[in-house]
């Protein structure tokens, strides 16, 4: 046997030596080198030339170099200080209102009660019109609703109206009272609007559950049409403002018995008490059941756990715990035998456990009562006899465990728990009935899953009324389910004078966008950003947070030191900053290296009466900074438009500007441009959000044609530029500047003509000021930002290299385009050779100084400039900081056809997409060539131009990996050419079911008019969106340079389970792309079987978004003491609650005395006093 094994082995190798089996063959040495190498340079000469006929770069920033500029100095102290007081007014104008509605509710409630003859209303129609205004009854909504861009739908400004749960009654006599002496906030719901016009929804829910909005509004409805249900009293705001702080175990018998739909209304009961938690209280789940035998005596293993990824503590229920232990709770399935001791003793030594609030314990347990499992479940493993298997007895589980742990734990615990038992389906009421009477709490039956929230009202009726609690409180921050973002709530418990009872609580609410605001509008142009923080360290707002309007749920909050520092801790001082900014101080502190490796300073301060600190990040360079001015002669300048274009021809515009729409010659529906107004006769001027003295005005405001005259005048104006400071100027200083400044390219770019100019699509320059200028001239979305976006991004981060985006779909549908870009730089610093030699001997040399190449400068850009000043005949290095960028838009298949025309190989065999015979003589090898960017992301794919324009998958933001797995594992193991990059996104998006193509874009808002109209022209049924919000592993590729050595080009052979070939590497060192070219690429030969090896292969070097199934606990809650330690507990009612339950059992024997008992008082009643 083992000389006819090595016998084979001899024989495989014999083999091998001969060569592999076709597609598998390694050869050596390729043929392509010098034509590779050629081929870059001719790739790389197209997209410079194309460049620089298209985008004319060197005219813009000659035009910057000839500006004049000023230099200013900013104090951050003094910026801190007055954001500090602009925040301190704003958040004090909701608290007020909120308090003013608190003092009304309380006045109406009183006074209405307090008289004999209540209301004369036997049902809601007798009510009159204005006091009664329904949100779910189309004909009782109020008559004067109108789409109001603010609330993103249509609302009433002279009526609140009512929204009324689903469970309660219509006709109750409270519900008709809560509706009638609520009527009275109307008036006040007006003046606080008037005082404060950045007031959102105001609001009253009652402890009846009715709630009346202002503004008035008709309520969302479902998919099928039907108004969503909804009950403040289950809200988070309203359960933290009436209830307090509490610590929450949720049990779950997860015993086999549970099997079916009592499991499914049991994890209902579960999510539906953790939905309703906020930050400020602590939970864990616990699945209790215990392991068993079968009956034939197979083992079965089951354990008691907590769910979450902290098992021996409570968490607090903050949004990323909440979605974690849903998570959780989706996938638990009933198993094992009904052992719920374990449980329970978890669940007091979590209630004992720090971090905790120690101002109310609550147990919630969900069972059938049953003591059984059924006849499978054995408690023993059996045995054999003579006449056969003997299966171990059935489990049968003694209840009075469970009562004695609690009796002595709970006697010790400091607050004692509440047990509220829902017993679903069964009638075994005795186990979950006695412990839960025993314990304070009560116990209800639960028939089905359907309004949990109403069946479960024992328990949220109780949270809501035990504390004495009138604390107003600001919510954390949530997703507000009509449109508006990320909100936070002022909310106000109310308790009546005379009853002492909870009314129902008052709301405030305020936008995150309205916050951010505040923050980003007192930045400047540079490497100044601002972060918002809460007392827990985590970020509310930050520029490297997606903005919170993009969220698809509540947001889960980043700690702040994960985007400050990196993985090691570093920069350690910003630790302090953070320690100080929890703790709500003011102060400063300089890092002179911060975590994007340059000096910074942050100012920070917290705000008065709230949670919240917020810091402002100056870079050394940002201090102190040059200012372009407005050219002293305008005569050679012409006029500029707004990029409103039909708003020219309205009337208010045509007053002011009469003959300004004839003069545009806008044209509709061009074949180039469909759906588009445009302008080949004029560039025109969008100014981004952050242009506006009041980017929130500016984005809710619709009024189009004022915004036309108002920025017409103003860019076309003489007027003085004092910027915001002066009250009644709407534009940032230094905007009409850089409008004029790059008015001159206009002209450039309209006598443009080269072989490509058909394909271009757009030409734009955007100004770091917001400026944006574009090509021939059109509309923009309301919202949009050229710093923001990718090309602006990209190009400004290497501002040395010409940019080329992945392919992407134009926004007009037209097809595939790629944006091409160059950065434009501040006008030349002027500095004498002397000044240069001081700051360098050898260089590399800063902006202004002479250069001979490149390599001499900071920012590797050394060219002839026009600005005057020493040197000006010389070559001079660019200044450092980037003004803006320009560039141009050209459809993709130009773009392809263009490139693979330059790579034809010098002996006309193996040029790039060229058949071939392979070396060992088979068919169809052929020579693949691509192009990707600096972080492996696919620019230029043979592929691409065969892909569906609607399939964006095929060709946008393709990876590497994901085409050619073998060679980009070689790059990454081997030559060392690609770094892994790795982050952790908590604010990623992840989908139900996979992205399908799109089959057409008829019915998809496409242009930016019916973008910015979506929430104007939406119906009422919402749209179905796959997506959801989830915890990332973002995983991502760069290239690092240096790994293509001192001849600039990396070579090696690869063979895989995809395909086989020689592959070459080299840079397009001007750009910010790579060539990749494979010669002999052969694929695997396909067979009747998936090629799982080929799917493998690619798919652990591709990048992207992979979902962390556990990704919550990065972020550990270092408290070491409870709020009962630091009194600030709110007093507690200690009510107490009726509690019944049937004795009736099964197994008499078990629990003798407890039948006596039950015998000799019929049903067990009793009231707790805790």
């Amino acid at each position: 046997m083992a000389v006819g094994h090595s016998l084979i082995l001899v024989v495989v190798s014999f083999l091998r030596t001969l060569g592999k089996l076709p597609g598998e063959e390694v050869y050596d040495m390729g043929t392509l080198e010098g034509d590779v190498q050629n081929w870059a340079v001719l790739i790389q000469n197209y997209i410079l030339q194309l460049a620089s006929d298209g985008i004319n770069q060197h005219y813009s920033q000659s035009y910057l170099d000839q500006a004049t500029y000023t230099y200013e100095q900013k104090d951050g102290e003094e910026i801190i200080q007055q954001v500090k007081e602009d925040l301190a007014v704003y958040f004090s104008q909701k608290k007020r209102a909120a308090q003013r509605l608190a003092e009304k509710v309380k006045e109406l409630h009183d006074s209405f009660y307090s008289q004999t003859n209540h209301t004369l209303a036997k049902k809601l129609s007798d009510l009159p019109r204005e006091i009664y205004m329904d949100s779910d009854i189309p004909e009782m909504l109020p008559p004067d609703l109108k789409f109001n861009p603010y609330f993103k739908q249509p609302v009433s400004w002279n009526y609140s109206t009512i929204k009324i749960p689903d469970d309660v009654p219509r006709g109750d006599p409270s519900t008709i009272e809560t509706v009638y002496f609520t009527a009275g906030l109307n008036e006040l719901f007006k003046q606080n609007q008037k005082e404060d016009p950045l007031l959102r929804w105001q609001y009253f829910g009652s402890v009846t559950g009715i709630a009346r909005t202002y503004p008035g509004r008709e309520w969302s409805t479902n998919f099928a049409g039907f108004y969503n249900d909804y009950d403040p009293r289950v809200r988070p705001w309203y359960i933290a403002a009436t209830s307090g702080p509490k610590d929450v175990i949720i049990i779950l018998d997860c015993s086999q018995s549970m099997r079916g739909e009592k499991f499914e209304i049991a994890k209902g009961v579960a999510k539906t008490v953790i939905h309703t938690l906020t930050k400020q209280d602590y939970v864990n789940v616990i699945c209790a059941r215990a392991s068993h035998w079968d009956e034939v005596g197979k083992w079965h293993s089951f354990v008691t756990e907590a769910l979450s990824c902290v098992k021996e503590k409570m968490v607090p229920a903050t949004v990323a715990h909440r979605k974690d232990l849903i998570e959780k709770i989706e996938k638990l399935k009933p198993g094992g035998t009904s052992e719920l001791e374990r449980g329970f003793e978890i669940a007091m030594d979590l209630l004992k456990s720090i971090p905790h609030t120690g101002c109310q314990s609550f147990i919630v347990f969900a069972t059938d009562g049953q003591d059984t499992d059924g006849e499978n479940i054995r408690c023993g493993p059996g045995y054999y006899t003579r006449s056969g298997y003997v299966p171990g007895p059935v489990c049968r589980y003694n209840w009075t465990k469970v009562w004695q742990v609690m009796e002595e734990k709970n006697g010790l615990l400091v607050p004692k728990a509440r047990i509220f038992s829902y017993l679903i389906q069964d009638d075994a009421e005795l186990f979950p009935g006695k412990l839960a009477c025993d314990h304070a709490g009560s116990i209800k039956k639960l028939h089905d899953g359907e309004n949990l929230i109403s069946q479960m009202s024992n328990y949220f009726d109780f949270l809501s009324t035990n504390a004495k609690t009138s604390i107003a409180m600001w919510t954390s921050p949530y997703l507000d389910s009509w449109g508006l973002g990320i909100m936070v709530t002022h909310t106000i418990p109310v308790t009546s004078d005379v009853t002492g009872k909870t009314i129902g609580v008052v709301g405030i609410d305020a936008t995150l966008d309205e916050i951010e605001n505040f923050l980003t509008k007192h930045q400047w142009p540079g490497n100044v950003y601002s972060f918002l923080i809460n007392n827990q360290g985590e970020t509310i707002f930050h520029h490297k947070l997606k903005p919170s309007t993009n969220l698809l749920e509540d947001p889960i909050f980043i700690p702040i030191h994960q985007l400050e520092q990196d993985k090691e801790g570093n920069p350690q001082e910003f630790s302090i900053i953070e320690q100080n900014m929890r703790a709500g101080k003011m102060g400063k502190l300089r890092i002179s290296k911060a975590r994007d490796r340059i000096p910074r300073t942050y100012y920070y301060a917290g705000l008065n009466e709230s949670e919240y600190s917020f810091a402002y990040s100056l870079a050394d360079t940002d201090v102190g900074f040059r200012r372009s001015q407005e050219p002293w002669n305008r005569s050679n300048y012409t006029m500029s438009y707004y990029n409103l274009l039909k708003e020219y021809k309205s009337a208010d515009v045509l007053e002011k500007f009469p003959s300004a729409f004839e003069e545009l010659e806008v044209l509709e529906n061009e074949t180039k441009y469909p759906g588009l107004r445009i302008s080949y006769k004029y560039s025109t001027i969008f100014l981004a959000p952050m242009s506006h003295c009041d980017p929130i005005s500016y984005l809710y405001d619709d009024n189009l044609a004022r915004k036309t005259v108002d920025a017409h005048e103003w860019i076309n104006s003489d007027a003085s530029d004092h910027g915001c400071d002066l009250s009644d100027q709407k534009f940032v200083k230094g905007v009409r500047a850089d409008v004029l400044i790059t008015q001159p390219i206009e002209e450039i770019w309209k006598a443009r003509n080269f072989e490509s100019l058909s394909q271009i699509k757009w030409t734009n320059i955007g100004l770091r000021s917001g400026v944006f200028r574009t090509y021939p001239g059109h509309r923009s979305r309301r919202g949009y930002d050229p710093t923001k976006r990718p090309w602006y991004r990209r190009t400004s981060a290497a501002p040395h290299r010409t940019s080329i985006s992945t392919p992407y779909m134009d926004a007009a549908g037209v097809g595939k385009i790629n944006t091409i870009s160059q950065a434009v730089f501040e006008g030349m610093t002027p500095r004498t050779d002397e000044e240069c030699l001081n700051i360098s001997k050898s260089g590399p040399w800063p902006g202004g100084c002479r250069c001979n190449s490149d390599d001499d400068c900071i920012i590797k850009v050394c060219y002839l400039s026009s600005a005057p000043g020493s040197n000006a005949d010389h070559h001079r290095c660019a200044t450092e900081r980037v003004e803006g960028v320009t560039g141009l838009d050209i459809l993709y298949d130009d773009f392809q056809n263009k490139t693979m025309e330059s790579m034809q190989a010098s002996d006309f065999r193996k040029s790039c997409g060229q058949k071939y015979a392979c070396p060992d003589g088979e068919p169809d090898c052929q020579t693949r060539c691509y192009l990707f960017d600096s972080q492996a992301f696919l620019v230029m794919d043979p592929d691409f131009i065969t892909a569906s324009n609607l399939d964006e998958r095929q060709y946008e933001s393709v990876q590497l990996g994901k085409k050619e797995g073998e060679v980009m594992n070689a790059l990454i193991y081997k030559h060392g050419f690609f770094k892994r990059t790795e982050i952790v996104d908590f604010q990623g998006s992840c989908r139900i079911t996979p992205e399908k193509p799109k089959m057409t874009l008829e019915g998809i808002p496409q242009n930016p008019e019916e973008l910015d109209d979506y929430y104007k022209n939406k119906g009422p049924i919402p749209k179905f969106n796959s997506e959801y919000g989830c915890i990332q592993d973002v995983v991502g590729y760069v290239v690092v340079d240096v790994a293509l050595g001192s001849s600039g080009m990396i070579t090696g052979n690869v063979s895989g389970p995809c395909m086989s070939g020689f592959y070459y590497v080299t840079a397009l060192p001007k750009t910010n792309l790579y060539l990749l070219v494979i010669e002999n690429w052969k694929p695997y030969r396909e067979t009747l079987f998936y090629n799982f090896n080929c799917r493998i292969t690619r798919s652990i070097v591709n990048s992207g978004a992979f979902r962390i199934i556990n990704g919550t606990c990065d972020h550990e809650d270092t408290s070491t003491s409870s709020l009962a330690a630091q009194n600030k507990c709110p007093v507690l009612r200690n009510l107490e609650i009726p509690c019944t339950y049937n004795c009736t059992f099964i197994h008499q024997d078990s629990f003798l005395a407890i039948l006596i008992l039950c015998l000799a008082f019929g049903i067990f009643i009793r009231g707790h006093e805790f």
